[in-house]
């Protein structure tokens, strides 16, 4: 998303909810689609977060089908995405490959196909499909505070996007 729309979103977001991830999404969504990229960013440790994942689906802690979505667009991201694929691969997490666009507008259309479905992404972009998603506050291997927000369409539609 190019500075000038994120500014412009940003100020039509709306936090609903904020708590845990499981607390926000358990029994509310049948499926998490996960930017992996966006939200495993700055993790000293990722692959840390994704057996912790595995573990929290292991123990009923997090319940909705998990999704991640790698960005594999590009040649500089494939580096990176060859060894995450390793990575879901030994853990069996599901996964889909967003070869021909971002991850999160991949994350977002592949939810608009799915019941009760939400996206976990720092970015906005989800938004621009979706009307609503969850973003992160803190991510770490273990922890996940995030919140849900909604996009104001008639926010937009004042600011000339909608």
């Amino acid at each position: 998303m190019d500075p000038r729309l994120r500014r412009t979103y940003s100020r039509c977001v709306v936090e609903v909810a904020r708590g845990t991830l499981p607390d926000l999404v358990n029994d509310l969504y049948d499926y998490l689609m996960i930017d992996l990229a966006s939200i495993t960013y700055g993790l000293k440790d990722p692959r840390a977060f994704l057996v912790n994942v595995r573990l929290a689906i292991d123990y009923d802690y997090l319940r909705p089908s998990v999704v991640f979505v790698v960005d594999y667009s590009r040649p500089e991201h494939r580096a990176v995405a060859e060894s995450r694929i390793r990575w879901l691969r030994e853990l069996s997490l599901d996964y889909i490959l967003a070869e021909d666009e971002p991850a999160e507008i991949r994350a977002a259309k592949e939810c608009l196909n799915k019941p009760r479905c939400i996206v976990l992404s720092r970015d906005y972009d989800p938004l621009t499909i979706m009307d609503e998603m969850i973003q992160p506050i803190k991510v770490s291997e273990r922890a996940w505070i995030v919140m849900k927000v909604m996009v104001d369409r008639n926010c937009l539609k004042r600011r000339g996007l909608a």
